[in-house]
This record gives structure tokens, sequence and C-alpha cells, in this order.
């Protein structure tokens, strides 16, 4: 019987190496699919791009989803959450600062910031205690490569940056202060995003999917050395490493990341909701878990398939 086919295309490279070994170390194979990942590459839009048939999920679509379902119930879901923690957390600053409150009345440049690395630093720094709204700190929008902006810091421009690895390490490097600051929970990275109804119609593709994703993390997690010749070979070059020791810094921080059982944690739902709510108020009311629908990931865990994976 030929292998069912899946069309999944990621909202960012910094997605590739999840998807990367579950394709190269056999996972999507062995479970009876041929899936088919990739970036961002169709005209349209990724929303756009699934409710069009053109690709069956989307890996990703973070906080914007919240919104359309609550105000035109739009039909989306996610279904499983390999990660729930925010990378980007290497405070990149200017000498003199030496703690995330020595912020105060300074600078922070930051990605477009309406968009999801932007309002998580907002809300990091919120949480934190400096509240951008009361003019705690300046949010300023710099639209460029991580590179382009801890360079910007280093330069003098700015005050701070949020990158994630390796650019803490490259600027490091350049004579920058890096301050690894606590990694607040988040729904990022690797959200397998559906339709209801693209679920109800493909019951089987979305076992054996779910199934294959948990293969790959447990591929990943016990085969370290298999797992860091795919990287190696595969998302250097989407990724731009430079070096095998960036790739193994790579593996690391996917490894402390990464959930055994890829349910979605709830502190990362609240956090990613408040992103939401962020760019539109007038959702608050709506209940964030019902865009979730674990039902594959418990049907799994359930049968003790995962548990048995690391005994």
């Amino acid at each position: 019987m030929a292998n069912r086919k899946l069309k999944v295309i990621y909202r960012s490279n910094s997605h590739a190496p999840l998807w990367l070994v579950a394709d190269k170390s056999g996972c999507w194979n062995n479970n009876g699919l041929d899936v088919d990942t990739s970036p961002q590459l169709v005209r349209e839009r990724a929303v756009e791009s699934l409710k069009n048939g053109h690709v069956d999920l989307i890996s990703g679509n973070h906080h914007n989803l919240y919104v359309r379902n609550a105000r035109n119930g739009e039909d989306f879901v996610h279904l499983a959450q390999p990660t729930n923690n925010w990378t980007e957390n290497k405070l990149v600053v200017k000498p003199g600062i030496r703690s995330v409150q020595d912020l105060k009345g300074k600078k922070i440049a930051a990605d477009k910031l309406t968009s999801h690395a932007g309002l998580n630093i907002w809300l990091f720094l919120k949480q934190a205690g400096l509240d951008a709204d009361r003019g705690d700190v300046e949010l300023v929008e710099f639209r460029g490569s991580s590179e382009e902006r801890w360079k910007q810091v280093v330069s003098g421009v700015f005050d701070g940056t949020f990158v994630t690895i390796p650019h803490d390490a490259r600027a490091a490097k350049a004579g920058a202060h890096v301050i690894e600051v606590p990694a607040i929970p988040m729904i990022r990275g690797v959200t397998l995003t559906t339709t209801t109804s693209f679920v109800k119609n493909h019951t089987e593709e979305m076992r054996q999917l779910t199934k294959g994703l948990v293969d790959a993390i447990h591929f990943f997690l016990t085969r370290k050395q298999e797992t860091l010749e795919i990287l190696k070979e595969h998302a250097t070059p989407i990724l731009k490493l430079q070096s095998d020791e960036e790739v193994e810094r790579l593996y690391d921080e996917w490894a402390r990341s990464l959930e055994r059982k890829p349910y979605p944690n709830l502190a990362a739902i609240s956090n990613v909701f408040q992103l939401a709510v962020r760019r539109d108020p007038d959702i608050a009311g709506y209940n964030p878990l019902a865009l979730w629908n674990t039902h594959f990931v418990r049907e799994l865990d359930d049968s003790g398939y995962i548990d048995q994976l690391y005994k």
C-alpha cells in the first residue's frame, strides 16, 4: 500500500530541525506517510494556503488564529505542541547593563513589534516588571536580521536586543555583553495546525502524523550522533550555521526544549493568548483552549506507546 501524502509548510526556518530529523530518520515512512515539508514558499499566506486546500497543515500560526476563530468562527485547530518555551531569551546589551532591571528607561530593539518575536519581548519585559505601555522601557521596531540588530547594540544605537542561538555567541565574540534571561512559557515553533474539517476527513493520517512526530522526538533525544549528522548536513545551509559548535548548540537547545509527549503547556497557552489579546483586546473573553484538540496525542499517550519508547 502506498504511503499517504501530506503537505506541510512551516512559518519560519527555525522550525526546520525537527522536520528534517523526522524526514531523514525515516519516521514518516515508518508510519505510512509521505510528508512534504517546506518553508512558506507558496504564493498565498500560510492560512490562505490552508483554507484553499493547497497545504494540509501549517507548522506554526501561534497567536493570530485565536483572533480569527474568536471573531469569525473560522475553522482552525492545533493538534500537538513539541516545544513550550521561548528561546529568544539571550539579551545582548551595552556595557554597564547587568540585569533585566537595568533596562529601565532604555531603548530595546525588536523585530516587528506586532509579530510573535516582538510581542514575546513585550510580554517578557512586562512580566519582569518593565511595562512598555507605561514607559518603563522603549521598544523600538528595527526590521532586520538578528545580526543587524545586535550590531546596532554593539555600535551604541540601542541599549539592548533579544536574540537566539547562535547570535548570542556571535555577538559575544564581537565584544557584546550577553545575558541569558529566564525562558518564559510560550507556544512557538512546530505547532501542528490544520482545520477541524480536514481532521474529520483524514483521521487516520492525523493519527499517523502524531505518531511520526512522537517517534521523531524520540529519535532526536535518544540518537544524538545521528541527529547531529542530519542537522550538520541539512540544517546548516538553511540556518546558515558556521561551525560544528553551532550545530551542537542547536541540538542542545532543541533537546532541552522538546516534550516527549507533545502536549501544550497551559502557561504557554496563557502567554501566547496574551499576545493575541495585545493585538485585539476585544477577544479577551475567548477561551483559548477552544483552539486546541490534543485527542491524537492523548490517544497515543493512553496506549502506553510513548512511555514504552523511553524504557
